[in-house]
């Protein structure tokens, strides 16, 4: 083999190598492209995922919000539409007082509060002295004929008279015995305290429901 060739031969092997080298140079670089490109589209995935869940989170905490502004705000008309129907019904009193409610006289009205009291403190037995509190725009409503047809109605050896002291209150009365240690709340205030769950469902649901 002459020297001609043996270059030539080590020639081809020299580029032979090289082209293994490129070859191999080629494939690490595209598995190493196709690799960040895996990783790309794995961390891309994530955060759309992460971004998906966010927004869902935001929204949910959106609708919750809004949820218990809507809620917040339906309570708050319901108070002032029921607190508004409270004020009226005690602005009514003075034409109450005036020609009574459905055939019933103001009177009877406050006769059966008392009645109403005096049951509740003596039981309709028992040797009591008891006395009814009015303000001063009460007082000619309740006579002493209207006291002594309380105390026979109502059993026992009952004593009623109308107390010196006055109240203030849009209307109704107090019942107590005489020595102070039990009375019973009869004003109209009081009354609508007393009932205010059970008015202000009655009040709500004629309000909101249009039940009557």
């Amino acid at each position: 083999m002459g020297a001609s060739e043996i270059v030539k031969r080590i020639m081809e092997d020299a580029r032979e190598e090289q082209e293994r080298i490129l070859r191999e140079a080629r494939e690490q670089v595209e598995a190493r492209l196709n690799s960040a490109k895996a990783d790309i589209e794995a961390r891309k995935k994530q955060y759309i995922d992460a971004e998906r869940a966010r927004a869902a989170e935001n929204k949910e905490r959106i609708i919750r919000s809004k949820r218990l502004a809507a809620k917040k705000l339906r309570w708050e008309m319901e108070e002032a539409a029921i607190k508004r129907v409270f004020d009226e019904s005690l602005k009514r009193l003075p034409q109450i007082k005036e020609s009574g409610f459905k055939s019933i006289t103001y009177s009877d009205i406050l006769a059966g509060l008392i009645k109403e009291g005096v049951m509740s403190i003596t039981g309709g037995t028992g040797n009591e002295e008891l006395e009814v509190l009015l303000s001063a725009d009460d007082t000619s409503f309740v006579t002493d004929e209207i006291l002594d047809a309380i105390a026979r109605e109502t059993g026992g050896d009952i004593k009623i008279t109308i107390s010196k002291e006055r109240i203030k209150t849009a209307g109704g009365v107090i019942v107590r015995r005489t020595d102070g240690k039990i009375e019973v709340n009869n004003t109209f205030e009081e009354r609508m305290k007393r009932l205010s769950s059970e008015l202000r469902e009655h009040v709500a649901r004629t309000l909101f429901h249009g039940e009557a």
